[in-house]
Parts: C-alpha cells; sequence; structure tokens
C-alpha cells in the first residue's frame, strides 16, 4: 500500500488550487486506507498504527499548508478530525513501539526475565485499553471520513487575499524559509533540555513534511542531498523521544512498585533498572549525534545551500540591469538550474 510520501504531477507551475486539492486528496486517503486497518486489524501487523499516525501528521501538515484556500468550516472540520485520529493512533503507537522495544537491548537474562515478563503483561494490557479510543476517534466510521474527505477537497477555492500566491513555488519558497529560520533559532537554544530538544523535533518535522510537498519546485538535489539529511535528524531525534517516553513510564512504574508492592518490586528491580539505564543512555547518545549532525550541517554548508535554494532572488536595483537569476514559472525570480521547469 502507497503511503503518499511523494505526490505526483507536481511541478513549481502548478497552480495553487491545484495543487491543493491533488495534495489533500492524496493525503487524506492514505489515512481513510489504514483507518480501517489500524481499527480492525492492528493485531496483525503493528505498522498499521504507525502509518495511520504517520498519514495523519502529513495530512494536518498539508491541511495547514492549504489552509489559505480551504473555507474556515471546512478547514476546522478536518483538523478536529485528524487531531482525534492522530491522538488515538499516538496512544496505540507508544505502547506499541514500548512492547516492540522489550526485545532490543539489553537481552534478558535471568535476572531480568520477571522484569520482562511482567512488563510484557502490563505494556499488552496498556495497549489493550487504548484500543477502543482508536476505534471511536472516527464517528460514524467508516463513512464520516470519506465524507470528510470528499468535502474538504471539493471546499477548495482560489486564495482570498492572496494575490502573489499563484502557483506552488509562490507558496513553498516562503514557507520553506520561514520554517528553515525557525529551526535554525530552535536548534541553536539549549539542547541539553529534552523539552527544548522536543521542540527541535516538532519543527523539523514541520519542514520535512513541507518538503515532500514541494520537492518538484526544485532541482533533483533537494530530494536527493537535502531531504535525506532533515530525514536523518528525524530519525535521531524519534528514537531519543521512544526513549523519553520509556523512561516516563518506567519511572513511574517503578515508584508503584515500591510503593504499593515492594516485594514484588525486589524481584522485577533488576530489569526494570537496566532498561531504564539504556533508555537513559540512548537519550543521551542520540542528543549527542544531533548535536553532531548539526554542527555538520552548517559547517558543511548544508543549511546556507537549503537557505540560498528557497530566497526569491531580489529584483534589478537599477533601471536596465540585467538579473543575474532568470524568472520562473511563478513570476519569483530563482535560479534556473535550480527549480525543476515543468516538463514538457
Amino acid at each position: 500500500m502507497a503511503e503518499g510520501k511523494w505526490i505526483t504531477e507536481l511541478t513549481a507551475s502548478t497552480s495553487i488550487t491545484d495543487a491543493a486539492r491533488r495534495v489533500l486528496s492524496v493525503r487524506l486517503s492514505v489515512v481513510r486506507d489504514y483507518l480501517p486497518l489500524a481499527v480492525r486489524q492492528a493485531e496483525d501487523d503493528p505498522e498499521y498504527v504507525h502509518q495511520l499516525r504517520v498519514g495523519t501528521r502529513r495530512a494536518g501538515a498539508a491541511l495547514e499548508i492549504f489552509s489559505l484556500c480551504i473555507p474556515h468550516k471546512e478547514y476546522q472540520a478536518a483538523r478536529r478530525h485528524l487531531k482525534r485520529i492522530r491522538r488515538a493512533a499516538g496512544q496505540a503507537r507508544d505502547w506499541d513501539v514500548f512492547l516492540l522495544g522489550l526485545n532490543e537491548e539489553p537481552p534478558p537474562n535471568e535476572r531480568r526475565r520477571a522484569a520482562w515478563d511482567f512488563l510484557s503483561g502490563y505494556a499488552l494490557g496498556q495497549r489493550t485499553a487504548v484500543q477502543p479510543e482508536l476505534e471511536n476517534a472516527s464517528p460514524n466510521f467508516p463513512f464520516g471520513f470519506e465524507r470528510l474527505l470528499a468535502e474538504t477537497v471539493a471546499a477548495v477555492h482560489r486564495p482570498r487575499g492572496e494575490p502573489e500566491v499563484r502557483t506552488l513555488l509562490d507558496l513553498a519558497q516562503p514557507m520553506l524559509a520561514r520554517l528553515l529560520d525557525q529551526f535554525h533559532q530552535v536548534a541553536s537554544g539549549d539542547l541539553t533540555d529534552y523539552e527544548h530538544l522536543h521542540q527541535v523535533r516538532i519543527i523539523g518535522k514541520q519542514l520535512r513534511y513541507a518538503m515532500e510537498l514541494f520537492v518538484d519546485c526544485f532541482a533533483p538535489r533537494f530530494r536527493a542531498e537535502l531531504y535525506p539529511a532533515v530525514e536523518h535528524l528525524q530519525e535521531m531525534l524519534g528514537l531519543a523521544n521512544d526513549s523519553h517516553v520509556a523512561n516516563q513510564r518506567l519511572t513511574l512504574l517503578r515508584e508503584r512498585l515500591q510503593a504499593m508492592l515492594p516485594s514484588f518490586w525486589r524481584r522485577v528491580r533488576p530489569g526494570i533498572e537496566a532498561l531504564l539505564h539504556f533508555h537513559q543512555q540512548r537519550l543521551v547518545q542520540q542528543r549527542e549525534a544531533f548535536v553532531q549532525w548539526w554542527q555538520r550541517w552548517q559547517q558543511s554548508g548544508g543549511e546556507a545551500a537549503f537557505a540560498s535554494l528557497v530566497k526569491p532572488a531580489q529584483p534589478p536595483t537599477e533601471a536596465g540591469q540585467k538579473p543575474e537569476l532568470q524568472n520562473g514559472a511563478s513570476g519569483h525570480a530563482i535560479p534556473d538550474e535550480e527549480v525543476k521547469d515543468k516538463p514538457s
């Protein structure tokens, strides 16, 4: 099943309304396709819930990006519906990740086996408990989401009050520039503070999802070089987030066991503390890996190349002066080697 990361038939000169209809149709269709699998067949493959969660994130990002083309009523309805599904899928996915993580380092030995058995049963119970929330996240399933998809796409209109936004490139350049600037600001902050690091992950995710929609506005190096770099940082920060969530849950569980079942706690203590140590170490490792990535990203010129690529060129300052950069299909002055031409 297609996950809908890349969307075909889009170019720099695609009209903003055509792009909005195309993107929203593809992004919302992924959610529609994975929703019944996550609701009815989640026990067959945890990937169904994972893809539903990612699909709602991508669809939500598309909704925000093209919000200037959607009436307020339809925008709010789609936003609320996607948010409900994303939150329910997120709770289910977090416990799936916890269960899958029990198969990672450190491996269970005899001293840790009791904790592994206990944690497996506990996490499975928690995962089972949140499944009904996923089932109830989309009212009148499956017809409610089918109707939402059709109504949202049908409601797309030409941007009002935005005469300068006519093509996909008109939207891509200022939006990517803004996200890149926001990412620079948060990544330059205190990365030892997890909450700040989490903000880096959020902005990085927004940047990544926007890049996926605008990739065909630019030269192949945008997809071949810049996108993989942003994707890699998301993988690092995703592992850090998984360990942060696991740390929170294991710490709370340890406190409850110590207070309510002290004798049982003594049996499972070696395994739980070993798992806590593993996630604490991995969180530090992934944070350090991101710091190194951030330094390389700046020193190698990746950030500067990205900024140059998405920055609209300035018009000539003197009358009759020939601009150094050619005009693109959108009317912006852009490097002809960095904008992907519309195929003939």
